[in-house]
């Protein structure tokens, strides 16, 4: 058999892998928000099936240790795991929600990298807020990381901070986060080798969902 060429310029990967399944919570009672807060918004009729299924979903594959930010919707979506299982859950303020509206539009075709930052007349000022989140997402992940080598973890929290995740992880920019959608409910897939050689394995794996997403992907944004 031929020798790959680019084995020599790989990495050696060691067992114990980690595996982190990054986890948006269920779709939340909107309609609560203005009478109780963002923070103690429940999950809906809608999230409670998205939750039951993730639930189930989640069952397969061997978790043995579950964190959730501190907000209600993403606490109520890892209880239905949880309970099922007998697993604590272990809070972090640090999975809370990133209150990070700049929102916009960003051309793909017919146009260069450097046009498309131009475009952007914050570009800078939103990657420098970028930096900061992605650092501190590098910092958690490692935390999480370094207290569970070797066991499958569940994390469940919100869309803008696995967005940082992962485009830390990608080392992508402000225009790649705004690029990026996840979904309510959703399954993304870190794998973690002993010397923390980071793969992501999957992103916004919705297979398990009962109803297909109906989230409009721009009806947040403006221009």
């Amino acid at each position: 058999m031929k020798k790959n060429p680019y084995s020599r310029l790989q990495p050696k990967t060691r067992e114990p892998y980690t595996t982190i399944y990054l986890i948006r919570h269920a779709h939340p009672s909107y309609d609560l928000e203005k009478k109780l807060g963002d923070r103690l918004m429940p999950l809906s009729p809608a999230g409670r099936r998205q939750a039951q299924a993730l639930a189930k979903a989640l069952t397969k594959l061997e978790i043995t240790c579950v964190y959730a930010s501190s907000f209600a919707r993403a606490q109520q979506t890892a209880a239905y795991f949880s309970n099922r299982h007998h697993l604590d859950i272990r809070v972090d303020e640090r999975l809370d929600e990133i209150d990070w509206k700049a929102w916009h539009r960003v051309k793909y075709f017919r146009t260069s990298e450097e046009r498309r930052k131009q475009a952007l007349s914050s570009y800078h000022l939103l990657d420098k807020q970028l930096d900061k989140m992605q650092t501190q997402t590098r910092r958690l992940l490692y935390d999480i990381f370094t207290d569970n080598r070797g066991k499958n973890v569940a994390v469940f929290c919100h869309g803008n901070i696995i967005k940082a995740f992962l485009t830390g992880i990608l080392d992508a920019d402000v225009l790649g986060f705004l690029s990026l959608e996840i979904y309510q409910a959703s399954i993304s897939q870190l794998v973690i080798d002993r010397d923390a050689y980071v793969k992501i394995a999957g992103i916004n794996d919705i297979s398990h969902l009962p109803e297909k997403t109906k989230e409009d992907l721009f009806i947040t944004l403006a221009d």
